[in-house]
């Protein structure tokens, strides 16, 4: 039957020929040698007993034979696909024509595994198609796979390739779970293989399914500790149940297997950060830089220590991190703003102009723009620092943060009408925030408007309620003290209820402010108690010259107004800066 073209196909297609040898009838070594029996012919020995008669038929070919042999001789060298088809034809011919016992069975696997081949090249071309290309292929490649399975149910590569396709966008979730049971099943026998697949079915558990994820990762890693994946997924679902213990017993395991993993250490130290267990964070760090240190887990460290506010360990992270790796922009610019915080400007520049030097997108990220704004303003350059952040705003129109330090910056550069608009457009869309309430209050006296800042103090206060953690409440209560106290406006002036608030505020700040001490005593004054005026004034001017306080020539002023027995007043009416803000063009050069 076969068609052989070489010794070396001779023994291929003997290999794939042997399974239709199984049919043939068992000969024994004397029946292979023995002459043929004559008919009606005595045997050699003179016995009367006639010779059996041996059935040598030839046993019946199935008709789908030769397809079948010549498609297995081309098996075994298809790689393209052109190939691959002419396998396929031959054993779809075979199957239609007709096959029996072993041999459909065994056509049915090659074909299996002949499709199983071709999905795995239309995946691969996935990868360079383009417009509608790739879902076109992976639709061909689903029903291609399917083919496969329906001529090998065994077939778990094609099982994990149908579960993988459909986690695709668009891809159908109660096909991924099936795929991947089947796959589970079949591989019982090997805990690798089928922890990969216990994975890919705990992906497909949606909200409200969380048991099942967690019962399929549990069962992942115990068939495979070092499945990382699963770790760090089972590390995630810990962290969403509030089991912060177990999620970084995964990390570590995690790091320990890949200690340079830093995508994985970042992700639950940034969830750490955000449940303000910065402790478990720094010491998940320590554990992985122990196992091998890396300039991207010592720059992850640094950014810790400052949320601690611990800028010498902070500082020193970053030196190892840029000593392993000298032109990290990152580190750079995390230096520099650690320089900005400790007045060293010089050492800032360096290191910004480094950073942009390496890298000079970096002088377009966030980070860069902030550390020239922190700059500009620690050199008074006022205009430059609106413009940096006038920068950010417009990269992202919706922040407060930004807006908040754009209106602080208007006010100190004398420019308090100019920050009212900005906090006026903020408090438009959120009537309650307490910040920008207390900003623009400020504002308000700037500008003489004691009426306005009254209410917007007030109603911070009432927003803010006692929670003196998450406001600065001693800073509100203490302005609100002081315009109730000093106004020039008659209608203004509440005395009875500035020493309420001043008495407050005192005792928040633990009589450690001496201008918050000097309202107290303005306080008292407005209600005529000089008494109590003097004795806090006079605690107001010690504790500012032992402080070395910038408003000591103020608070003796206050003193004598009170030793004289007359309150004090105050309107501030800030004069409009009218100096136009350069353009982002016109920046001087930090």
């Amino acid at each position: 039957m076969f068609r052989l073209f070489s010794t070396h196909l001779q023994l291929i297609a003997l290999v794939c020929f042997s399974i239709s040898l199984t049919t043939l009838p068992r000969l024994t070594a004397q029946d292979a040698v023995a002459d043929p029996p004559a008919e009606n012919t005595e045997n050699a020995a003179g016995d009367d007993q006639p010779a059996k008669d041996l059935d040598l038929e030839s046993p019946a070919v199935d008709p789908g034979q030769e397809d079948l042999d010549e498609a297995a001789i081309l098996r075994f060298d298809a790689k393209s696909t052109r190939e691959l088809q002419a396998v396929e034809r031959l054993l779809q011919s075979a199957i239609k024509k007709g096959l029996s016992g072993e041999n459909a069975a065994f056509s049915k696997k090659m074909l299996g595994s002949v499709l199983l081949q071709k999905s795995q090249q239309l995946i691969a071309a996935m990868g360079q198609a383009r417009g509608n290309q790739p879902l076109e292929l992976r639709d061909e490649a689903l029903r291609t796979l399917e083919q496969a399975l329906a001529n090998d149910p065994a077939l778990v590569e094609a099982y994990l390739l149908v579960a993988r396709l459909n986690l695709l966008p668009g891809g159908d979730k109660t096909a991924i779970s099936e795929a991947t049971t089947k796959a589970i099943e079949i591989l019982k026998d090997t805990p690798v293989e089928r922890s990969a697949a216990l994975m890919l079915r705990a992906l497909t558990w949606g909200p409200g399914e969380e048991k099942k994820r967690m019962d399929d990762l549990n069962a992942a890693i115990k068939d495979d500790p070092k499945n990382l994946e699963a770790l760090r997924a089972r590390a995630a679902l810990r962290l969403q149940d509030d089991d912060i213990s177990g999620a970084i017993e995964d990390m570590e395991q995690v790091l320990a297997e890949d200690p340079t993993n830093q995508q994985v250490a970042q992700a639950v130290v940034e969830k750490l950060a955000e449940l303000e267990r910065v402790d478990d964070a720094l010491k998940l760090l320590s554990k992985a830089l122990e196992a091998k240190p890396s300039e991207g887990l010592y720059r992850l460290r640094a950014i810790l220590y400052r949320m601690q506010l611990k800028e010498d360990e902070a500082l020193a992270d970053l030196n190892k991190a840029l000593a392993m790796q000298p032109k990290d922009p990152i580190s750079l610019l995390q230096r520099a703003e650690i320089s900005v915080a400790r007045n060293e400007l010089q050492a800032a520049k360096d290191d910004l102009r480094a950073a942009e030097r390496i890298a000079p997108a970096v002088a377009a990220a966030e980070q860069a723009i902030i550390v020239r704004y922190m700059i500009a303003f620690q050199e008074g350059r006022m205009a430059d620092a609106i413009n940096e952040i006038k920068t950010l705003i417009d990269r992202d129109p919706s922040s407060d943060r930004y807006k908040l330090q754009l209106a602080n910056l208007y006010i100190q550069d004398e420019r308090p009408r100019q920050a009212i608009e900005v906090l006026s457009t903020m408090l438009d869309r959120d009537p309650t925030n307490v910040s920008v309430l207390r900003s623009r209050a400020d504002a308000y006296l700037a500008v003489g408007e004691h009426d306005k800042a009254i209410a917007d103090y007030e109603r911070a206060l009432k927003v803010a309620g006692d929670n003196a953690d998450e406001f600065d409440l001693s800073g509100i209560l203490n302005n609100l003290a002081w315009v109730l106290a000093t106004s020039p406006k008659d209608g203004v002036r509440d005395g009875k209820r500035a020493v309420e608030l001043g008495e407050r505020a005192v005792e928040l700040t633990e009589s450690k402010e001496p201008h918050i001490l000097s309202t107290l005593a303005a306080a008292y004054a407005e209600t005529g108690d000089f008494e109590k005026a003097r004795q806090w004034s006079t605690k107001a001017v010690e504790l500012g010259k032992e402080q070395d306080h910038n408003q000591t020539d103020q608070l003796e002023e206050e003193l004598e107004s009170y030793k004289a027995n007359k309150p004090w007043r105050e309107k501030q009416e800030t004069e409009e800066n009218a100096v136009p803000i350069l353009s982002p063009d016109d920046l001087i050069d930090t």
